[in-house]
């Protein structure tokens, strides 16, 4: 070691320190350890006083919601109610945006504190996760167009086999499957309630805050019967926290008592006597809704979603195969005009989202009078957007047969449309193949986006199915398997003709006089 730096670090370097100096040495050493330790100690302190709740704010109002004044921020009674209880509890309430379909699993996997989105106490979730009291009692609505006379009570739509929408994975959504009810799950009440104004489904069932929010102030609905079926919200707790349990429990008991959770639930135009049940009796009875697991019967829903998957994704690819050839042809051959208009359509296509497509034809055509059901338009939006990349797959291909071909098929007196069919699409097939294949085992799995518009595919099946069991590992090796048997065929088919052209392109090199 340095001589210097020894003696810097030697008794005898201390010695020759004036003592009023080192008293000031150590003054300053003191109150730097104690500035640190209290900087330690204050953020472990901000740290612990952080309430973090999940919810998917996807779900609309009035649960939580994009601020339409704000966009940086959400709000919704969900939002103040997490507020208040975190406020109660002496700490800071903090949003944490999950999906609705993994609440359960992200509150699992400690991606959060508790669940405030409107959660219903199920009988597959307790055995999950723990649950607070009750701090909000709802009612089911049942809610059809008003021009519609038959439907006036959920028992209607059992007698006359009407198709039912509703929320995913909720309170309505067991019920129907336990009564054999057609229904179709939505991932948001919006596109519940405008497929009923569109005349896609027949009635929709759904908890009163939501149909007060987007339906009862609309003139082309009508409520169909009394609200039945009562439920109550609690917080989603994880299983080892019960201390937090017991502590939200009690800062719940406080907020109803104090009349904080009347203010809120009146703001948000929620609030009636059915609410007084929380306050004036000890224990709250309510309908927790189970849902039977049954594997033979979830194989049957894995099937039939597989077959909408596959008429989706070959239905898809022949709009794409149709469409895309006279785009190539017409981007490479063209007049002016006609280039710049397939140039537009395939930058439009590929320069935008597919889900963004599907959104804009499902719920944007019927403004100008074009009603599609959810399967037709997926399969529609799917085929025209992979027809703009299955364009270039085949102007490549046409790029890569050589221009002497034309010549060729013009010597031996061949019209440009015969040369073309006879004589350079044949040539163009096989070096296309390759990427074609590709393009079709993608748009198996791009068929997953039409949940957005709530087609019933085998993505969306295994989300629902996943979400109501927690069996994520298992259902979704299943479901793997599933896209292994519509993708590995499709891809050893292709392989097969790949060789077969080469093989017939070969033999026709080798013939004599070629």
């Amino acid at each position: 070691m340095n001589t210097s730096v020894h003696y810097l670090f030697s008794e005898r370097y201390f010695d020759n320190i004036c003592p009023k100096d080192f008293t000031e040495i150590k003054k300053v050493s003191s109150f730097f350890l104690i500035t640190v330790l209290c900087l330690f100690t204050f953020t472990g302190a901000m740290a612990q006083q952080a309430l973090t709740y999940g919810g998917d704010p996807s779900g609309g109002a009035p649960y939580m919601f994009t601020d339409p004044e704000n966009p940086n921020r959400y709000i919704g009674y969900e939002i103040e109610i997490a507020e208040a209880v975190a406020k109660q509890l002496g700490m800071k309430a903090e949003f944490i945006r999950t999906d609705w379909e993994a609440i359960v699993a992200s509150l699992k996997n400690k991606k959060f504190d508790v669940i405030f989105d409107g959660f219903e106490p199920t009988a597959d979730r307790a055995r999950e996760i723990i649950f607070s009291k009750p701090y909000y009692l709802f009612r089911l609505q049942l809610t059809v167009h008003k021009n519609n006379k038959e439907i006036n009570s959920l028992e209607d739509c059992i007698r006359l086999n009407k198709k039912v929408g509703t929320l995913v994975n909720c309170a309505a959504s067991r019920l129907l499957e336990d009564k054999k009810i057609n229904y179709r799950p939505y991932a948001d009440p919006v596109g519940a309630y405008k497929d009923l104004e569109y005349g896609r489904i027949d009635a929709v069932l759904m908890d009163i805050p939501m149909e007060m929010f987007y339906a009862r102030s609309n003139p082309n609905f009508r409520n169909a019967g009394e609200p039945f079926h009562k439920g109550a919200y609690v917080a989603g707790i994880r299983k080892e926290d019960t201390l937090l349990q017991k502590k939200i429990n009690s800062a719940i008991d406080t907020l109803l008592r104090n009349g904080t959770f009347e203010k809120i639930f009146r703001k948000w135009d929620m609030w009636d006597d059915f609410q007084l049940q929380l306050v004036d009796q000890k224990e709250v009875k309510y309908e927790i809704t189970e849902k039977k697991f049954d594997w033979i019967e979830a194989l049957i829903k894995l099937a039939h979603a597989a077959g909408i998957t596959i008429l989706l994704a070959f239905g898809a690819m022949i709009i794409a195969v149709i469409l895309g050839i006279p785009l190539a042809v017409g981007q490479m051959y063209g007049p002016k005009l006609i280039r710049y208009l397939c140039n537009i359509y395939i930058e439009f296509f590929r320069g935008t989202p597919v889900l963004v497509q599907l959104l804009f034809l499902y719920f944007g055509l019927p403004v100008i009078g074009i009603t599609l059901p959810g399967w037709l338009t997926a399969l529609v939006g799917l085929g025209l957007n992979y027809a703009a990349y299955e364009s270039q797959v085949y102007r490549a291909a046409f790029q890569a047969v050589p221009s002497r071909q034309w010549d060729v098929s013009y010597s031996l007196g061949m019209k440009p449309f015969l040369a073309f069919r006879r004589i350079i699409l044949p040539q163009a097939v096989r070096t296309a193949l390759p990427p074609m294949t590709n393009d079709f085992v993608a748009l198996f799995k791009d068929t997953s986006t039409a949940f957005a518009i709530s087609v019933w595919e085998l993505a969306t099946a295994y989300r629902e199915l996943a979400n109501a069991t927690q069996s994520y590992l298992l259902l979704g090796a299943v479901v793997c398997v599933f896209y292994l048997a519509m993708s590995l065929p499709l891809t050893h088919y292709a392989r097969k003709l790949e060789n077969k052209l080469k093989r017939s392109s070969q033999k026709l090199e080798k013939a004599p006089g070629t």
